[in-house]
């Protein structure tokens, strides 16, 4: 899909979709920009923010300076160049699609994009409409990606003294969702794995995947945990985690996008 390109825009009238549905429609598209920054611009084919915000606002019904302002709400949790609203704290329905998208894949997150700003009926009655009309607790997501994205900094900046590894022998793995942040030049099975708090005692998270990673690697997976974000930072070492911490699970029901083809297997 292109800014450019005119698709038609197949979407029901206004008067049958709520404000809250088209609301958080926006929500999830001006998401999708903070995150993707220059790559959602690329992706589909705007040549600036004020014609992105300008066309999915037209696609959405939407202004475009309601666009500009959802994407600058989501800047403080994003490593752009934008400091957006900053000392503004999320909403819960922003909250919602946070906690929803954190962990898809930008592929993922795109795909969903181009079929929201297409109208796609079925992204709406499985993704959207859900998350508008379900009441449920909304995690503080925001906070814990803020205070996760500090502690890296302090870990990359400090990683020879908190744990032997040089700052230029460090492997960036954060956006390859491999489940740890960080590998080693020239030490392929290790893989180190950067959690932050606030306070110097605090509760973790670990996705299934990066559990599932530190269970297999062992004493490969090194988990460095920092405390005291952001005044304070200071860092502890743990090797081999899945052995020494004792954790529990939990469930949530949540958007889980999967990638569906058609094959033909020939007899040949």
């Amino acid at each position: 899909m292109s800014g450019k390109s005119g698709d038609t825009n197949d979407r029901t009238p206004q008067t049958t979709r709520s404000r809250s549905l088209i609301e958080t429609e926006a929500i999830i598209v001006a998401y999708a920009m903070s995150r993707l920054d220059e790559l959602f611009l690329r992706r589909f084919g705007f040549s600036s923010w004020r014609e992105a915000f300008t066309s999915t606002g037209e696609r959405l019904e939407v202004a475009s300076a309601s666009m500009k302002n959802l994407r600058d709400e989501f800047d403080p949790i994003h490593p752009n160049s934008r400091r957006g609203w900053h000392k503004r704290p999320l909403r819960p329905n922003r909250q919602r699609v946070l906690g929803e998208f954190c962990d898809a894949s930008d592929e993922a997150v795109m795909d969903i994009v181009a079929r929201l700003l297409s109208g796609d009926k079925e992204v709406e009655d499985l993704i959207t409409k859900p998350m508008t009309e379900e009441k449920r607790r909304i995690e503080n997501v925001a906070e814990r990606l803020r205070t996760g994205r500090l502690a890296e900094g302090h870990f990359i900046e400090n990683s020879e003294r908190i744990c032997g590894i040089p700052t230029k022998s460090l492997l960036d793995c954060r956006d390859q969702a491999c489940g740890f942040d960080f590998g080693v030049v020239d030490q392929s099975a290790l893989a180190i794995e950067v959690k932050g708090i606030k306070s110097m005692r605090g509760a973790i998270l670990f996705t299934d995947y990066e559990w599932n990673q530190a269970n297999r690697r062992a004493a490969n997976y090194w988990l460095v945990i920092v405390g005291g974000i952001p005044d304070q930072p200071r860092a502890m070492l743990i090797r081999h985690p899945a052995s020494l911490l004792s954790v529990t699970s939990s469930i949530r029901q949540t958007s889980v996008i999967s990638w569906k083809a058609t094959v033909i297997v020939s007899s040949g």
